[in-house]
């Protein structure tokens, strides 16, 4: 079984090489606007293309800017064909995934949480997780920047959630996004600790260009 994972396409989705695979799953960003009504059209134009992939499985987590969905301008009842796991779970060939959109607040985005109220988040994922998917990155995994006042190189992701993935989720595969590949920093790649598998996905640089086209893993026969 082949898996497709992508994130931060910011609009840029028609500029992908798109693979043949049995599952793609989207980690969040598909739409760039903080305004939810100038976001919606974004993000409709994604799923229409998203939908009209010829793969037979696909799973979307939101994202920070995935502002219409959070403002209930795009539902999951509008696209069907499409798996929105919004902090929920479903299951594919035996293989059980999970999905959750939040990260740590910065500025005013969507689907975003003070740092200490993830801990008690993050506390209701199962421990039976094979795929771990979340928008944002666990402190310490891929998940650099360039601090806006010091411009010193800084690690942003969430320690709850690293936590929470090393000691007690362990799953195979954790999928995210959120943090991109700028002047300097690669984040976007794949690493792998102990037992899980972790990969940012994110297809466009900070500066919004699409540089990367995902990564497609091979999981089972």
């Amino acid at each position: 079984m082949k898996v497709w994972f992508i994130s931060d396409t910011h609009n840029l989705h028609d500029e992908l090489q798109v693979p043949e695979v049995d599952l793609v799953v989207h980690c969040g960003d598909e739409s760039t606007h903080g305004n939810a009504l100038m976001n919606e059209p974004e993000a409709r134009k994604f799923f229409a293309w998203y939908v009209a992939l010829d793969i037979p499985t696909k799973v979307f987590v939101p994202g920070n800017h995935s502002t219409a969905i959070e403002q209930a301008l795009v539902r999951a009842a509008d696209f069907p064909e499409v798996a929105f796991l919004i902090h929920d779970q479903m299951e594919w060939n035996g293989l059980k995934i999970f999905g959750s959109p939040y990260t740590p607040r910065f500025h005013d985005w969507a689907y975003m949480k003070k740092r200490t109220q993830l801990d008690a988040l993050w506390q209701s994922i199962p421990e039976d997780v094979d795929i771990l998917v979340t928008h944002g990155p666990p402190k310490g995994v891929l998940d650099v920047t360039r601090d806006i006042e010091s411009k010193h190189l800084v690690q942003v992701g969430c320690a709850a959630l690293r936590r929470h993935v090393d000691y007690r989720i362990q799953p195979k595969i954790h999928a995210f996004g959120h943090l991109h590949d700028e002047k300097g920093v690669s984040n976007y790649g794949m690493y792998t600790r102990g037992l899980t598998q972790f990969i940012n996905c994110s297809c466009c640089n900070l500066a919004g260009k699409l540089e990367n086209n995902g990564f497609v893993v091979q999981i089972g026969e």
